[in-house]
């Protein structure tokens, strides 16, 4: 019998797959239909190129476009950061367009815009309006046509396995793209410089991202009470499920959030000023760079065995020994003085919860709240971790390092964040309990009849 992909969004106390063994929730995956397979392919190429996966390029953009610009490498690295920290609270409003529309309606023209504005800031002149433009409408589509879609589609399409979908297909490949593209976009501005770097850049979400969107990408057919399937209904009849306003009032909703922000506010306060960090602590500029590729290697494990292990857990306590490699990693960080081994098991541990918010988050939300308003929400919860974890927790710790002449205070804060963050995981309610429904779609209707 193939998963259905609408059945029980909101979860069950007890998961499909919470009793069986290892085997048989690999085995399950089987059951898919191809169409949930020909949607994950697309994903993957879409999220190994989404802005979330281009940030890491970001930093050898700056000091080329500070040259050309006259420009401090600081403040072009602020006219770079706004678009990834603003662009992110256009998902609210991708997720009722993705609940209203479909995903396709939604992805396909916004990835011809992503790449006809990534190619548009290549021609920006010396202006800081001129480039902002581009760079932010760039960003906003991309959000728009890739992260505001496949967290839907995904949940859709594998609903008992969202968690090691979220961990793989999105979480994993971002990290796979910022790692494949960060060198290529270091050795094309270096060999050509970059607005060409751009240009490339815009040429291959054209011809990757736009050809998987437009033909992979589909979403399972909703049914009428007799049966028969019929897409037109989207947009007209509600899935089960939580209404936005009263999921974000909700206790879950703001435990879940803090939790990820606070997680993130740690994780990427030490990456993002890991060489000043860690140079200040004796390291070289090379150990700093290993530690960092550790971080990124062990962050795509550590979301595989997350996301197996909430979708096998029937509590979201499952998170805590995730949550606690975070705090051994920040006292690590804190006692790390030179010695190269202890500075990358301290990244390790890190790396272990970094992405949290792309791949647990959304699980939290399809489980706690259905899939009523799960873009909108998803998209919510992103915005709020864009602005508090990712944007201004780096800013405010590397702040207080300059402030108190060193990192030790710092540290010390992010440890306490950390033994906090850990703490709220056990307060997080448990997973509501619903009545099962009937298939929602016509394979599903057609498996169970065999």
């Amino acid at each position: 019998m193939s998963p259905n992909p609408h059945a029980d969004v909101t979860a069950p106390d007890k998961p499909p797959h919470t009793a069986g063994s290892l085997r048989e929730y690999v085995t399950s995956l089987r059951g898919y239909p191809s169409l949930a397979w020909k949607a994950a392919i697309a994903c993957v190429l879409a999220m190994a190129l989404s802005p979330a996966a281009l940030n890491p390029t970001i930093t050898f953009f700056v000091e080329p476009v500070a040259r050309d610009f006259g420009w401090s490498e600081s403040q072009t690295l602020t006219i770079f950061n706004i678009p990834t920290i603003a662009a992110p609270f256009v998902l609210p409003l991708t997720g009722r367009w993705v609940d209203r529309w479909g995903a396709r309606a939604v992805a396909v023209p916004g990835a011809a815009l992503y790449a006809l504005f990534t190619a548009a800031t290549a021609l920006a002149g010396g202006n800081v309006v001129l480039l902002l433009l581009p760079m932010f409408a760039a960003t906003a589509f991309g959000y728009i046509a890739i992260m505001g879609v496949f967290y839907k589609v995904v949940a859709e399409w594998f609903p008992h396995h969202r968690g090691s979908g979220y961990a793989l297909l999105i979480g994993a490949a971002t990290s796979l793209g910022g790692a494949i593209m960060s060198p290529l976009a270091r050795l094309s501005i270096d060999s050509l410089g970059w607005r060409p770097t751009y240009l490339l850049i815009a040429l291959c979400i054209l011809v990757i991202v736009f050809p998987a969107q437009y033909f992979l990408l589909s979403e399972p057919e909703r049914v009428h009470t007799n049966g028969v399937a019929d897409k037109a209904v989207r947009g007209q009849e509600e899935l089960p499920g939580v209404p936005l306003g009263a999921a974000l009032r909700s206790r879950g909703w703001l435990l879940m959030a803090v939790v990820m922000v606070l997680i993130a506010a740690v994780v990427m306060s030490v990456r993002l000023n890991a060489v000043s960090l860690f140079g200040d602590r004796g390291y070289s500029a090379t150990t700093v760079s290993l530690s960092l590729s550790v971080l990124l290697v062990s962050s795509i494990v550590g979301q595989f065995l997350a996301g197996m292990a909430i979708d096998r857990s029937r509590s979201a306590r499952a998170l805590a020994p995730f949550v606690a490699c975070l705090v051994v990693g920040t006292v690590a960080i804190f006692a790390a003085t030179g010695g190269t081994l202890a500075l990358l098991l301290a990244m390790c541990l890190l790396g272990v919860v970094m992405g949290a918010e792309s791949s647990v988050a959304p699980y939290l939300v399809a489980r706690y709240f259905g899939m009523r308003a799960f873009a909108q929400l998803q998209g919510m919860t992103l915005g709020v971790v864009a602005l508090f974890g990712v944007g201004l927790s780096p800013v405010l710790f590397q702040g207080a390092a300059e402030g108190t002449g060193g990192y030790s205070g710092p540290l010390i804060v992010l440890s306490v964040i950390s033994v906090l963050t850990l703490a709220l995981v056990f307060l997080l309610p448990r997973y509501p309990v619903t009545e099962k429904r009937a298939p929602a779609t016509a394979n599903e209707a057609q498996a169970e009849s065999v």
